[in-house]
């Protein structure tokens, strides 16, 4: 029988998204439930499928990084060709993620490349599209220029959520030992401290000591759960904008409208043949209907091309 999550349930994945590597007690306190109860509900939550994986969010701006965004109209290629060669073509300092995207979308591959220079992104966008090039119809990309992450605050409109802003490149550097953990954080953020000392052959404490100053320099923003959000009872809606750059203070107004309304999820401005990216989840057409509305009187006319994204796949 399909788990059902109820607002206990939401409350408990507000505070995973918040830090899943936060203590059980600590998130019983915070949603007031038994300790054994909220660690009962968090299994419940992973073998149903809603907490689908646990990630690690890296403010790569940080490390001098930007990021670009890559569209690909693609036909007959598969999540798991595109997987794998994602991992020849390139490190995975570089390459954040990758999706397949449903049939309903415009494109049907999005990747996501963390360059230092410009250079270096045409070397790996090049090199996708060669790949591919016998199956690309059309591509698209573009750079961000600033993005405001957050995480779901619709599951607990009563507390304020973190937000995680990416903005110009800066200069930190880190050490390869470093990266190791971030990658192996990157593939399950709540791997136990134990079991990534001896996968890096560290000591623990060292381990401890790390992600502590990567916490505090800002380079890992957070631990959290990627959800699947049509079980909790949402629809995620995205979409990558052609904004007329006359109406610059049109968007400015729309950015700010964001902030303050929970249903968005992700805003990024950016710069090249699209400049603006959103997704907001919604739980019914009624809703829909009103937030497309509220785009439409803050944007209207300044719109001149718009593409609807829907996620079918995370594979990388």
């Amino acid at each position: 029988m399909e788990y059902m999550p109820d607002d206990k349930d939401r409350l408990i994945l507000f505070e995973l998204l918040q830090d899943c590597r936060q203590p059980t007690a600590k998130i019983a306190k915070a949603v007031k439930l038994p300790q054994q109860t909220v660690s009962y509900r968090i299994k419940k939550l992973e073998d149903s499928k809603i907490i689908k994986k646990y990630a690690v969010n890296i403010n790569y701006p940080k490390l001098g990084f930007s990021r670009h965004s890559l569209y690909l109209d693609v036909k007959g290629v598969s999540a798991q060709e595109v997987d794998k060669y994602l991992q020849q073509i390139t490190s995975i300092n570089e390459v954040s993620c990758c999706y397949m995207l449903h049939e309903v979308s415009e494109w049907k591959l999005y990747v996501s490349v963390w360059t230092k220079t410009i250079e270096r992104y045409d070397e790996i966008q090049t090199k996708i599209i060669s790949k591919f090039k016998n199956k690309i119809n059309n591509y698209l990309s573009f750079q961000s220029v600033k993005s405001f992450t957050y995480f779901a605050r619709r599951l607990n409109p009563n507390k304020k959520a973190l937000v995680d802003v990416k903005g110009n490149p800066e200069h930190l550097e880190i050490k390869d030992s470093d990266w190791k953990l971030i990658n192996k954080l990157k593939s399950n953020s709540k791997i136990p401290v134990v079991k990534l000392a001896h996968e890096l052959k560290l000591n623990t404490n060292s381990v401890i000591k790390k992600i502590n100053e990567l916490k505090k320099k800002g380079i890992i923003e957070r631990f959290y759960p990627i959800l699947d959000m049509k079980k909790l009872g949402y629809t995620e809606y995205t979409f990558i904008s052609r904004i007329d750059p006359s109406h610059h203070k049109k968007l400015e107004e729309f950015i700010k409208f964001t902030e303050k309304d929970p249903r968005f999820v992700i805003v990024i401005k950016a710069v090249g043949y699209v400049n603006l990216y959103y997704a907001f989840l919604v739980k019914d057409r009624y809703e829909l209907s009103e937030i497309n509305q509220k785009i439409h009187k803050l944007l209207g006319k300044a719109i001149l091309e718009q593409y609807k994204i829907e996620v079918d796949e995370m594979i990388s």
